[in-house]
């Protein structure tokens, strides 16, 4: 049913008698105390979180209710007004990037005086998040609802006893588990730290796991391969000298390329992740075996080979215990923990 259409039949509903006039100019009860806000928030879908741009997409449905006695009927059920036409707590997304609506902006009203608002959206919400464990991070993501231009003592949004708030159990979304869920009355302050009283707020928020068995197949077990073939130069013959500098530069190469590729995955944060220190680790270890190969081959041009072949030995020890000691603390402890 389109606005138009659904204004119209307001009027004409307006122009039954018992029909209260909707016209309004101060909030319901505001006497008597803050005006209280039923609301009920379920998220129907979550669609991608995006790393890079802090963000997530979901699809919502939101019920409002509240009662206005200046609203009772005689009518029989419930009868529809334009949002407009009544008071309404001016409900916003705060954290909303852009949305697109579903439903009409109308309210149903009982004749008791309940007046229930329900819409559906979906879009994008900005979502700052802490990347310091990524790829075995949880992040704890969130929508505020805030009654624009009202306090918390002029209106209070509280979860609806009747309709609980709550989460789709399958959803689009292939690289998280959701793990927890809660709805709860949060009032808004856009200055943080600022003493006055906040807006009136509601908020719900859900945890999120990511998987991690993604990054593990295909960025951590490469970049292992690519430091194990690192390491081979310490069993090829000192004397060949060019073959050991190829393996050691082409192996730098490749993992310069690849730590491009997976920095995509990342907005420009200015803290290391586990997978930054990883790949950090690994590009310092590459680099010192690059160097130790170019130590020996000056060593056997001088006619030392003895001493060259010894490093060799010593270095197919040192360099994997140094990249076990310190990988196993900053990623591979940290897969089953």
């Amino acid at each position: 049913m389109s606005t138009a259409r659904v204004t119209l039949l307001s009027w004409l509903i307006l122009a039954a008698p018992g029909v209260p006039a909707v016209a309004q100019s101060g909030r319901p009860g505001e006497d008597e105390g803050p005006t209280e806000v039923r609301i009920a928030v379920f998220v129907l879908d979550i669609d991608a979180i995006d790393n890079v741009n802090q963000s997530f997409d979901a699809n919502l449905f939101v019920m409002c209710r509240w009662r206005d006695p200046s609203l009772a009927h005689g009518g029989k059920g419930q009868i529809s007004f334009p949002l407009t036409a009544v008071w309404h707590p001016r409900m916003q997304i705060v954290n909303r990037q852009r949305m697109w609506m579903t439903f009409p902006d109308v309210v149903e009203v009982s004749p008791d005086g309940e007046v229930v608002y329900r819409q559906r959206g979906w879009g994008s919400f900005s979502q700052p998040l802490d990347l310091h464990d990524f790829p075995f991070d949880r992040q704890v993501f969130s929508i505020q609802l805030a009654a624009a231009g009202y306090t918390s003592e002029e209106v209070s949004l509280v979860p609806d006893p009747e309709r609980a708030s709550g989460i789709a159990d399958k959803l689009s979304l292939p690289d998280w588990d959701i793990v927890n869920f809660a709805a709860e009355t949060k009032p808004y302050n856009p200055q943080t730290g600022e003493e006055r009283e906040g807006i009136a707020g509601f908020a719900i928020s859900f945890e999120a796991r990511r998987h991690h068995g993604y990054y593990v197949a295909k960025v951590i077990v490469p970049l292992v391969l690519i430091v194990a073939m690192s390491c081979v130069v310490f069993w090829i013959d000192p004397k060949e000298s060019a073959t050991r500098i190829s393996v050691s530069v082409t192996t730098m190469l490749t993992l310069i390329a690849y730590r491009f590729a997976v920095g995509m995955e990342l907005p420009r944060v200015s803290y290391l992740t586990r997978l930054d220190y990883f790949i950090l680790l690994s590009t310092v270890l590459i680099f010192s075996t690059l160097l130790e190969v170019v130590t020996i081959s000056a060593l056997a041009r001088r006619g030392k080979l003895a001493l060259a072949q010894k490093i060799d030995v010593w270095s197919r020890w040192v360099f994997p215990a140094a990249f076990l000691s310190v990988g196993l603390e900053t990623l591979v402890l940290r897969i089953w923990l």
